[in-house]
């Protein structure tokens, strides 16, 4: 199963999908089923990442604690627990 992150202007979300479709289909759908957000990306989750808990963005490594390099230079911390 592929976990997948949607953007747009303000926000972003995840999901997880495990059929065979492109992100172009992906995110079609995904505005179909959510018109309001608008969304305007979609990124896949690279195997051996996982999603920061802090921004929803990409991180690397399978430990779910850790933060992306974004958010630990912003926080000074590696683990989201610490903030």
């Amino acid at each position: 199963m592929a976990k997948f992150i949607l953007e747009n202007e303000t926000q972003r979300a995840w999901f997880d999908d495990n059929t065979d479709r492109s992100n172009e289909e992906l995110l079609k759908q995904a505005n179909i089923d959510d018109p309001d957000a608008k969304w305007t990306a979609i990124k896949r989750v690279p195997h051996g990442s996982h999603i920061c808990k802090y921004c929803y963005d990409i991180a690397e490594g399978t430990y779910e604690e850790l933060l992306c390099r974004e958010c630990r230079e912003t926080f000074g911390h590696s683990l989201y627990s610490e903030l």
